[in-house]
Protein backbone atom coordinates (compact mmCIF):
# COMPACT_ATOMS: atom_id res chain seq x y z
CA UNK A 1 0.00 0.00 0.00
CA UNK A 2 1.76 3.55 -0.56
CA UNK A 3 2.36 6.23 2.24
CA UNK A 4 -0.71 8.45 2.53
CA UNK A 5 1.59 11.23 2.80
CA UNK A 6 5.39 12.53 3.60
CA UNK A 7 5.92 14.34 6.69
CA UNK A 8 9.66 15.98 7.88
CA UNK A 9 9.64 12.54 9.71
CA UNK A 10 8.75 9.98 7.45
CA UNK A 11 6.15 8.38 4.97
CA UNK A 12 2.69 8.06 6.96
CA UNK A 13 0.35 4.80 6.13
CA UNK A 14 -2.83 3.72 7.58
CA UNK A 15 -4.71 3.10 8.78
CA UNK A 16 -4.15 -0.63 9.33
CA UNK A 17 -7.29 -3.37 10.08
CA UNK A 18 -7.44 -2.65 13.81
CA UNK A 19 -7.34 1.39 13.24
CA UNK A 20 -3.30 1.82 13.85
CA UNK A 21 -1.45 4.96 11.98
CA UNK A 22 1.97 4.00 10.95
CA UNK A 23 4.83 6.07 10.23
CA UNK A 24 8.13 4.61 8.19
CA UNK A 25 10.76 6.87 9.72
CA UNK A 26 13.34 8.42 7.32
CA UNK A 27 16.08 8.00 10.57
CA UNK A 28 15.59 3.91 9.85
CA UNK A 29 16.36 4.52 6.08
CA UNK A 30 19.63 6.86 6.27
CA UNK A 31 18.55 10.16 6.32
CA UNK A 32 19.67 12.09 9.22
CA UNK A 33 22.09 10.71 11.92
CA UNK A 34 23.34 6.82 11.68
CA UNK A 35 24.43 6.85 14.84
CA UNK A 36 22.94 3.88 16.70
CA UNK A 37 20.12 3.33 14.30
CA UNK A 38 19.14 0.23 12.74
CA UNK A 39 18.77 0.63 9.03
CA UNK A 40 15.70 -1.34 6.78
CA UNK A 41 17.06 -2.24 3.60
CA UNK A 42 13.62 -3.44 2.76
CA UNK A 43 11.11 -0.08 1.10
CA UNK A 44 8.74 1.47 3.06
CA UNK A 45 5.48 -0.12 1.67
CA UNK A 46 7.16 -3.55 2.73
CA UNK A 47 8.12 -2.51 6.09
CA UNK A 48 4.10 -1.45 6.42
CA UNK A 49 3.03 -4.53 5.55
CA UNK A 50 5.01 -6.72 7.69
CA UNK A 51 3.62 -4.11 10.40
CA UNK A 52 -0.07 -4.99 9.30
CA UNK A 53 0.68 -8.62 9.70
CA UNK A 54 2.07 -7.98 13.14
CA UNK A 55 -0.89 -6.33 13.75
CA UNK A 56 -3.03 -8.64 12.48
CA UNK A 57 -2.16 -11.36 14.07
CA UNK A 58 -1.46 -9.73 17.13
CA UNK A 59 2.48 -10.80 17.16
CA UNK A 60 2.92 -9.11 20.42
CA UNK A 61 5.13 -9.50 23.71
CA UNK A 62 4.73 -9.04 26.68
CA UNK A 63 5.59 -5.19 26.54
CA UNK A 64 2.95 -4.79 23.58
CA UNK A 65 5.47 -4.12 21.13
CA UNK A 66 4.60 -6.25 17.95
CA UNK A 67 7.39 -8.18 16.34
CA UNK A 68 7.18 -9.28 12.34
CA UNK A 69 9.29 -10.79 9.41
CA UNK A 70 9.10 -11.65 5.78
CA UNK A 71 8.92 -14.75 4.00
CA UNK A 72 8.63 -17.34 7.45
CA UNK A 73 11.54 -15.23 8.63
CA UNK A 74 14.04 -16.36 5.95
CA UNK A 75 14.05 -12.53 4.06
CA UNK A 76 16.69 -9.85 5.32
CA UNK A 77 14.99 -6.42 6.37
CA UNK A 78 17.79 -5.00 7.68
CA UNK A 79 21.46 -3.40 6.34
CA UNK A 80 23.09 -5.65 9.10
CA UNK A 81 21.37 -8.55 8.00
CA UNK A 82 18.70 -8.21 10.67
CA UNK A 83 15.50 -11.04 10.32
CA UNK A 84 12.97 -9.87 12.93
CA UNK A 85 12.19 -6.39 12.81
CA UNK A 86 10.56 -4.30 16.18
CA UNK A 87 7.11 -2.23 16.36
CA UNK A 88 7.68 -0.79 20.06
CA UNK A 89 4.31 -0.15 21.60
CA UNK A 90 3.02 3.55 21.37
CA UNK A 91 3.17 5.87 24.79
CA UNK A 92 0.11 7.75 23.14
CA UNK A 93 -2.92 5.48 21.46
CA UNK A 94 -3.11 8.74 18.69
CA UNK A 95 0.47 8.67 17.86
CA UNK A 96 1.64 6.52 14.52
CA UNK A 97 3.59 3.29 15.75
CA UNK A 98 6.96 3.26 13.87
CA UNK A 99 10.13 0.23 13.54
CA UNK A 100 13.41 -0.86 12.67
CA UNK A 101 15.15 -4.49 12.18
CA UNK A 102 16.79 -6.11 14.90
CA UNK A 103 19.24 -8.57 15.78
CA UNK A 104 18.11 -10.90 18.86
CA UNK A 105 21.30 -10.81 19.60
CA UNK A 106 22.09 -7.58 19.91
CA UNK A 107 18.99 -7.31 21.65
CA UNK A 108 20.00 -9.72 23.93
CA UNK A 109 23.41 -8.36 24.66
CA UNK A 110 21.77 -4.85 25.75
CA UNK A 111 19.00 -6.73 27.98
CA UNK A 112 16.22 -5.32 25.55
CA UNK A 113 14.52 -8.23 24.76
CA UNK A 114 11.28 -8.89 26.64
CA UNK A 115 11.06 -11.66 29.17
CA UNK A 116 8.79 -13.98 26.95
CA UNK A 117 11.01 -13.83 24.00
CA UNK A 118 11.99 -17.40 23.59
CA UNK A 119 8.10 -18.28 24.40
CA UNK A 120 7.31 -16.15 21.69
CA UNK A 121 9.67 -17.78 19.37
CA UNK A 122 8.27 -20.75 20.31
CA UNK A 123 4.73 -19.71 19.52
CA UNK A 124 5.59 -18.09 16.38
CA UNK A 125 7.06 -21.39 15.07
CA UNK A 126 4.02 -23.37 16.04
CA UNK A 127 1.75 -20.70 14.72
CA UNK A 128 4.58 -20.84 10.94
CA UNK A 129 5.19 -17.10 11.52
CA UNK A 130 8.99 -18.40 11.49
CA UNK A 131 10.82 -21.13 9.80
CA UNK A 132 11.63 -23.69 12.36
CA UNK A 133 15.18 -23.72 11.58
CA UNK A 134 15.40 -19.73 11.21
CA UNK A 135 13.13 -19.80 15.27
CA UNK A 136 16.41 -22.34 16.39
CA UNK A 137 19.15 -20.11 14.96
CA UNK A 138 17.12 -17.36 16.92
CA UNK A 139 16.77 -19.35 20.35
CA UNK A 140 20.45 -20.47 19.25
CA UNK A 141 21.86 -16.81 18.68
CA UNK A 142 23.22 -17.98 15.30
CA UNK A 143 21.14 -14.47 13.97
Amino acid sequence: MPANQSTSAGLEYGPTVNGKMYLSKYKHRGNGSLQHKNMWCIPPDTEYDIFCNSDKHNLRDANQDYWGVLEIGKATLGTNGERLSIFPCTSNIQDPWHGYPVSPVEERRRRALPPDFDLLVEQWIKDKVIDKAVGRKIQKEKI
